[in-house]
């Protein structure tokens, strides 16, 4: 509800708001009569002026993308209302046809796929980055001890190869090679010395 209510301000939505709370019970056993809030909003009018209703999805406005879906578009049409979907960028004026009636109707099933596996997408994205991260510290910790090698005895394309990650990417992580060369250098000749 408050991703809801916040896609609704960041639209410069400012006109009264029609919410409903439904039971779990009446998600699964899809009510339409717990719907009162919309039933308010969709209810039959005489006035001839023209309405927007402006949802922050198009799954909000129904339980299904079937006939219930379909009847509040109706019944949004009998008002002589255009429903506007913000997260789906859709309009559905009230003479819609079946292009924009379809449109809609598929516009509802992805949003639906879309919320119940948005906790899973999230919860996969944190796994991935964890396990990039961890292969690229491994294989920083491959590229060190290379890195201040003489790039005649190893070329930068060698410890690519080995390290198994751009050299980019080792540069960012390791510093200019000459200066760890350097640093190298100045090790040897320390304890040579």
């Amino acid at each position: 509800m408050e991703r809801q209510l916040s896609a609704l301000s960041n639209a410069g939505f400012s006109g009264p708001i029609y919410q409903d709370t439904m039971t779990r019970a009446d998600v699964r056993l899809r009510r339409a009569e717990a719907l009162a809030a919309r039933a308010t909003l969709l209810r039959p009018t005489a006035r001839k002026m023209q309405e927007i209703i402006i949802v922050a999805t198009i799954r909000v406005l129904a339980l299904n993308s079937g006939p219930d879906l379909l009847g509040a578009l109706k019944a949004a049409a009998e008002r002589g209302a255009t429903v506007r979907a913000l997260a789906e960028g859709l309009e559905i004026p009230p003479n819609a046809g079946i292009d924009q009636l379809s449109a809609a109707s598929t516009a509802w099933d992805t949003a639906r796929r879309n919320s119940q596996t948005a906790a899973a997408r999230t919860k996969g994205n944190a796994v991935a980055a964890s396990m990039a991260a961890e292969r690229r510290t491994k294989a920083v910790a491959i590229a060190r001890p290379l890195w201040e090698l003489p790039s005649k005895d190893m070329p930068n394309a060698e410890i690519e190869r080995r390290a198994g990650i751009s050299i980019t990417t080792l540069y960012r992580a390791l510093g200019p090679r000459t200066v760890a060369q350097k640093s190298a250098r100045r090790k040897l000749e320390k304890k040579n010395g």
